[in-house]
Order: structure tokens, then sequence, then C-alpha cells
């Protein structure tokens, strides 16, 4: 058990943060070797991998979120927010809508629906080809200061894709905000910055 734990939290901090899919990686594994175990099953592990996520990746942006807070607040007084990142801290907002909502419907239906290995390897495939074409076809010419209400709305509804195991979060957000036209750079930090709030959402969402 502490052996099998060890090896899926090592997984999950390999994968949750490379757009391959880390739900889908701490399925296939057990599978491909004939693990039986039912740890990945367990309430209070998956709790556990959602809380030691969230930290990690508040200990590597604390600094964003604490610039981008006080650019929000600052805006606020002198009515600057509408045209500096201090916006982005309602568009992470929006765009954390759609994935919540959708989470808090149909997350049990998918993670059971959702687990036949060749589902997974399919959407896997699928989600490659979406990162291939958004990188290879979109502009990549725009900054985060320049980021639209419309645009964070669809990068936030592309996040919610991120339910089906196989479809990877970063993957898929990153993907929607280079076909928005963002560079690489920017599109990979509003989709890390995204990912602040749902993965707090997950942790709390598993404890009900």
């Amino acid at each position: 058990m502490i052996f099998e734990a060890i090896l899926l939290g090592i997984i999950q901090g390999i994968t949750e943060f490379l757009p391959i899919s880390s739900s889908a990686h701490l399925i296939l594994f057990p599978w491909m070797f004939g693990q039986q175990g039912t740890l990945i099953d367990s309430l209070n592990f998956d709790v556990a991998l959602h809380a030691g996520t969230l930290v990690a990746t508040l200990a590597f942006f604390w600094r964003d979120w604490f610039d981008l807070f006080g650019k929000f607040f600052t805006g606020i007084k002198d009515g600057t927010w509408k045209s500096n990142e201090g916006r982005l801290v309602w568009f992470i907002v929006l765009a954390t809508i759609p994935a919540g909502i959708l989470g808090l419907k149909y997350e049990h239906v998918v993670e059971e629906s959702f687990r036949n290995p060749l589902l997974i390897a399919g959407s896997l495939a699928a989600i490659s080809g979406v990162m291939w074409a958004a990188d290879r076809y979109s502009a990549k010419t725009a900054g985060l200061g320049n980021m639209s209400l419309g645009h964070a709305i669809f990068i936030g509804f592309a996040q919610a894709l991120a339910l089906v195991p196989g479809v990877s979060r970063s993957g898929i957000t990153i993907s929607a905000g280079l076909a928005s036209g963002y560079k690489r750079e920017d599109a990979a930090r509003f989709s890390f910055l995204l990912s602040t709030p749902v993965i707090a959402g997950a942790a709390v969402l598993k404890l009900h």
C-alpha cells in the first residue's frame, strides 16, 4: 500500500504539470502492470493528491498571485483595472465557472463511464492532435495584457473538457490560449494560474 501510494504520487507529480493528463496516467499505469490495488479509487488518497498538487502550485506561483491581486486592488482604486493585468483576476474567476458547474454535475458520471483504457487512449491521441494543430497554426502574438473576456471564457470551457480522463487540463487550456492567438508563455501562464482555483475546488468537492 505504501509503495503504491509513493508510486502513484510520483506519477501525479510528474504528469500534473505536463500536458499529458495526470488522471489518464493514474488509471493506465496500474492497468498496464496488472495492479489491482484500490488506492486510486480511495477518497482520502484522491483528496491527498489534489491537496499536494495545490500546495505545489501555490508554492511556485505565489509571487504571481501576489502581483495579480496587488494590481487588481490598485486598479480598483485608480480605475485602471480594465486595462491592465489586474483584470486577469476577474478573467480567472469567470474562466473557472464552466469547469466548476460541469464538475459538480457530471464528475461522478464521467469518472464511472470514461475509465476504459481504450477510451482514455483515444482521448490522449485526440488531444495530442489538437495541441499540435494549435501550436502549428496559431498566431502566437498576443500577451495577457490584451486578453479579452471572450477568450477567457473560451479557455474556461476548454478546461471543462479535462473532466474526461485523457484530456489534459494544461494541454487543452494552453491549446485554447494558443488558438486565441496568445504567445506560448502567456498561454501557459494563464493555464497554470487558472489551475489554482480548479484544483482547490476539486479537493473541496472530494471531501463532500
